[in-house]
């Protein structure tokens, strides 16, 4: 066996084990009913990992089930990108549980990204839209839509994100967790699918190793953050300010709120 493939099945064996680490952490910490499309997300790639280990452990089993592990991946994968914005939308109600008018922002902002991320990824990928060198018609449009979506919610992401920098509020430890790791994971899954599609006979194998390799960066980070003390805890993470200066900026955020709220 090649020092490539050990490597690739050492980082596909130890992602499956540090999601079967996450589903069994939230079952245990009792966290699986606070973040239940989290949760469910988790379970299903583990199901889908573990499934997918019988197409993939040697050579010989690859090429005798391509077909199978394509198809796989072609029926799941819509499914799994569904869950991740669902999840998404889910750690932003968590965020903003305080301010329940602002919800309707982050909805909002989700769909506007969706949109404003279709158009960027529409203009820079237009070259990727010839299929001229895709052995594979669907598995390339199923790529070009999860590059899409996994954009639109890194860039909701951000907006949350400097959202809660620069209003003083703190926000959960498992929160941060959850973000941290979904963010890794999504950064990872654009970058390597956008390799992907600049030659897919050329990078394929390199961009699927890539992206298992930060998507096991980001699933230790989840893993070692989460903690039944990470709902109670919280943690400081936005800008400094002046006393005067958080007060206006609490004011104008407790008066957006109830605007919303009346509507």
């Amino acid at each position: 066996m090649s020092t490539l493939r050990l490597l690739e099945l050492s980082v596909w064996y130890a992602t499956i084990v540090l999601h079967a680490l996450l589903v069994w952490k939230m079952l245990r910490c009792r966290l699986a009913g606070n973040y239940p499309a989290i949760f469910s997300l988790l379970a299903m790639q583990l199901v889908r990992s573990a499934w997918l280990i019988q197409y993939i452990y040697t050579p010989e089993a690859y090429r005798a089930n391509l077909n199978r592990y394509a198809l796989t991946i072609l029926f799941t994968e819509p499914v799994l990108i569904a869950a991740r914005a669902v999840s998404v939308i889910e750690i932003a109600g968590h965020v903003l549980a305080a301010y329940r008018g602002l919800r309707v922002l982050g909805g909002t902002a989700l769909l506007a990204g969706l949109a404003g991320s279709l158009l960027v990824s529409l203009l820079l990928h237009s070259s990727e839209f010839t299929f001229s060198n895709e052995p594979a018609f669907w598995l390339r449009v199923l790529y070009l839509t999860e590059t899409t979506v996994y954009t639109a919610l890194l860039v909701f992401l951000l907006l949350l994100a400097l959202f809660v920098l620069y209003h003083p509020a703190p926000i959960r430890r498992n929160l941060l967790a959850h973000g941290i790791g979904f963010s890794i994971y999504m950064i990872s899954s654009a970058a390597a699918v956008w390799l992907r599609n600049q030659d897919a006979a050329q990078w394929t194998r390199v961009a699927s190793t890539m992206r298992l390799v930060l998507s096991l960066t980001g699933l230790a980070a989840w893993v070692w953050l989460l903690s039944p003390k990470g709902e109670e805890e919280t943690v400081s993470v936005h800008v400094p300010l002046s006393p005067e200066t958080e007060q206006r900026v609490l004011a104008r955020l407790h008066a957006l709120n109830s605007a919303l709220e009346r509507k």
